[in-house]
């Protein structure tokens, strides 16, 4: 019955109690002059949504859901449809025997087992914001110590199955989530694998215990890197998915596109994700990951990345991380460094339709450009750039902008936009002024970047699924965190979400000591 889709009450209403024994008992003993069989389809409707007593009757005020349910409303006083709380409380403690009431909770666990492998957000009903702004501060802690710990594991449960390690169905001694266990243990304690494996084994709570690094590797490795990807950009859409049912996450933002730089220290021939690290590192060789992230002042969750091995034109990575993007958000402005100031960029991100800012590399039109400003702050529009991209050469005209360097005094930043900006008067400076401040948002990336490491498994592995698994697993911690956090503070009534409510400390003892299931 349970689809991805499915709602409460067509689950409830569907359910079948004719050859359910304790059910039967409890139908013959039932003697109030409500309807026993909507009573218990009520009753599902608490356990499988955690409503409280006067939240099912709340709920059950619609007289749709009561009909739908079976009540008559003819057996009600005036404008009543279902029973009132008081009533609703005398059943269940009163008139409900207590096999009855056993069954009812420990079946709706199973029902939102099965919701939970679905993917339908019946099973997600820890991720549902609860009113907790009224709390001390010593309730406020355990009810987010507790809430994280609830919606760790409703996220793992659903996040999980989108990682598919490709192993035998039959003959195999642990299922795919005890690997998934480990890597977590991994990321969170900053172990590697062979060593890593033994204390999990210790401390894990399955009955086969976990793992050995080589078994784990072992299957990892047989895994393509873009394969992996596509896996981590699937778990991070379902974590979206999971969120929107929920709260609002702004449907139009802002995100930056970018390179991250890993250190690597072996031996370059050996491994060909390796490549020159920039001359501001302090390592000469490194291996590089693309991500694309929301950059808004409260939610900068990762949307989706990609490995680069070898050379690919920028546009052909723009255009793909933009795709990825745009399946959870509608985008409003994509931010980039210099490292994406190149026309094949340009033209995808305007064939798409976007907003763009992008930092301007110098060059000798660009150096002339900053040395004829006569004011602080410059914009020449329709600055024309030529290049080739697949199928020609093609020119873009983007709005080439000067400010002041927020970091380096007398010096002039460029940005190359498709903003609205002008330098004609005191007044359009100042508004390009602030305009190109909104670059500054991208810098939060940067941040999610040394965050996304803190979840990083330590290796030393030549090998390339080693490498992007590895990462990749540590985004999709790092997002889990951010929405554990998003929900408690939603929780909370917490409107400017500046800082973390949940420490990604406490996140990490959580998913370390909480998440293993036998």
């Amino acid at each position: 019955m349970i689809h991805k889709d499915t709602d409460l009450l067509t689950v409830v209403r569907g359910f079948d109690f004719s050859e359910t024994a304790v059910y039967e008992a409890g139908k013959t003993e039932w003697n109030a002059r409500y309807g026993y069989e909507p009573m218990v389809r009520a009753f599902y409707c608490k356990e499988l949504s955690g409503f409280t007593t006067t939240e099912l009757h709340d709920y059950l005020a619609t007289a749709e859901r009561a009909s739908t349910l079976g009540f008559d409303p003819d057996q009600f006083a005036g404008d009543k449809t279902a029973p009132g709380r008081t009533t609703l409380g005398r059943a269940w403690r009163d008139r409900f025997p207590n096999r009855l009431q056993a069954f009812i909770r420990i079946s709706a666990e199973c029902i939102l087992a099965v919701a939970h492998e679905m993917g339908n957000p019946l099973g997600l009903r820890a991720l549902h914001p609860e009113d907790k702004s009224d709390l001390s501060n010593r309730s406020e802690q355990r009810y987010v110590t507790g809430k994280a710990k609830d919606v760790t594991e409703a996220l793992c449960q659903i996040v999980f199955p989108a990682i598919d390690l490709d192993r035998p169905d039959d003959g195999t001694r642990y299922d795919d989530t005890a690997f998934l266990d480990l890597q977590s243990y991994l990321g969170l304690t900053g172990t590697a694998a062979n060593q890593g494996s033994r204390i999990f084994d210790e401390e894990t709570t399955r009955e086969n215990g976990g793992p050995d690094g080589d078994t784990h590797l072992h299957y990892i490795k047989q895994l393509e890197a873009m394969e992996i990807a596509s896996m981590v950009n699937g778990a991070i859409g379902t974590m979206m998915w999971a969120a929107e049912q929920y709260y609002s996450i702004d449907r139009h933002v802002d995100v930056a596109i970018d390179i991250t730089y890993i250190a690597y220290y072996g031996d370059r021939d050996e491994f060909q994700m390796s490549t020159g690290a920039p001359p501001s590192k302090s390592y000469s060789w490194c291996y590089k990951m693309a991500t694309v992230s929301i950059v808004g002042k409260e939610v900068k969750f990762t949307l989706g990345m990609r490995p680069l091995r070898g050379y690919i034109p920028r546009r052909v990575l723009v255009e793909q991380l933009l795709e990825i993007a745009s399946d959870h958000v509608s985008i409003g402005t994509v931010y980039a460094d210099a490292e994406f100031d190149g026309v094949g960029v340009i033209h995808a991100v305007e064939e798409a339709g976007l907003f763009y800012l992008i930092r301007k590399s110098s060059d000798d039109p660009v150096k002339r450009f900053v040395q004829d400003m006569d004011h602080d702050v410059g914009v020449k529009q329709n600055h024309e750039m030529e290049g080739t991209i697949v199928g020609g050469s093609v020119t873009v005209t983007p709005t080439l902008v000067g400010v002041p360097s927020d970091r380096k005094e007398g010096a002039t930043v460029t940005f190359v936009t498709n903003l609205s900006v002008s330098d004609a008067t005191k007044k359009a400076r100042g508004r390009t002024r602030r305009v190109m401040r909104r670059y500054a948002r991208r810098w939060g990336i940067e941040n999610s970047y040394k965050s996304i490491k803190d979840f990083l498994a330590w290796t030393t592995s030549r090998n390339t699924a080693v490498r992007v698994f590895y990462f990749g697993f540590a985004v999709i911690l790092y997002d889990m965190w951010l929405l554990v956090d998003l929900l408690v503070q939603v929780s909370l009534d917490i409107d400017q979400r500046l800082k973390p409510r949940v420490p990604a400390r406490t996140f990490l003892n959580i998913v370390r000591k909480e998440v293993p299931v036998t």
